[in-house]
């Protein structure tokens, strides 16, 4: 067993645990978290198991080179970085929601109270 085949389960865990959290805290919907959950089982198991996967993508699109181990551990950090940026955006994205929809109602409450 590689080292790659330890730290890149370990992330895909850490990243699972993290969407069922934010699932379970009503940041996530039942489908993203889903979504979340299939794509870090999709790379855990690729980091388990490189050369039946290697070898399936080589028959069906071409890819021979045995080099997963680096690129597993890249796009490992990678999606666990673009998992964060998604949820900071739709976290801000809901509180810039919130603060227009106040913003919204104090305006009409001064101008009822002008009229």
């Amino acid at each position: 067993m590689k080292i790659y085949q330890i730290i890149v389960p370990m992330v895909g865990l850490v990243g699972t645990l993290y969407s069922v959290r934010q699932f379970r805290t009503g940041i996530n919907t039942f489908f993203e978290s889903l979504l979340w959950i299939m794509l870090w089982l999709f790379i855990s198991l690729v980091a388990i198991f490189p050369d039946a996967i290697t070898f399936f993508l080589s028959k069906s699109i071409g890819i021979k080179d045995h080099i997963n181990g680096i690129v597993f551990i890249g796009l490992a950090i990678l999606f666990f970085l673009n998992f964060k940026l998604f949820n900071s955006f739709k976290k801000q994205n809901k509180i810039i929601t919130e603060l227009v929809r106040k913003i919204a109602l104090e305006n009409q409450a001064k101008n009822e109270n002008k009229g």
